[in-house]
């Protein structure tokens, strides 16, 4: 009797166990927050065409609620700043800072990215966008709120980067990147 006593407080002992182990595994699970992937594309330094921003390095962070790019640059030079976003399926954004150190820099979202078919279009009203540039470390960041881009409603993204004269000439094209998904 004693040995079946044990055995049983052993099972006994082993589902509690187990049980306590699923229940741990299932409480991260639902209490790990969730994370954006981010994709990163390198360019070389000096490749560019010309006078103006020269692209070393680009990241697309595509978080729930936000899309965050990071560029940056040989040197943060007066020029235009091109970010096209595409998600996968559906019509894209290009995302435009045109960067005047000495001066006002104006941002805006126009529709189309490079890979649509249908090619640009007109300037999207997109409350909350936010471009902060630093010409200490040459860099851009902009912040491009989820719902600006199909409402809200997209999952995977790609993107690349374009730099121009803001006389409209091209400078440098860092492309690329795969596809990122949504966190």
């Amino acid at each position: 009797m004693r040995g079946q006593w044990h055995a049983a407080g052993m099972s006994m002992h082993l589902g509690t166990r187990l049980l306590a182990a699923c229940a741990a595994v299932l409480s991260l699970g639902l209490a790990a927050p969730a994370v954006a992937a981010v994709g990163s594309m390198d360019d070389p330094a000096g490749d560019a065409s010309g006078t103006g921003l020269d692209v070393t390095r680009a990241t697309l962070d595509n978080r729930d609620r936000s899309i965050v790019v990071k560029v940056r640059f040989d040197s943060a030079q007066r020029g235009d700043l091109i970010v096209s976003v595409d998600p996968r399926g559906a019509r894209g954004l290009r995302l435009v800072s045109e960067y005047r150190p000495a001066g006002t820099t104006t941002n805006y979202v126009v529709q189309g990215a490079f890979t649509d078919k249908e090619g640009g279009g007109g300037v999207v009203d997109c409350d909350g966008i936010r471009v902060r540039w630093n010409s200490d470390t040459e860099r851009a960041r902009l912040t491009l709120p989820s719902s600006c881009l199909r409402g809200g409603d997209y999952g995977a993204v790609r993107f690349a980067v374009l730099t121009e004269t803001p006389s409209g000439g091209d400078v440098d094209l860092a492309r690329g990147s795969g596809w990122i998904a949504r966190g």
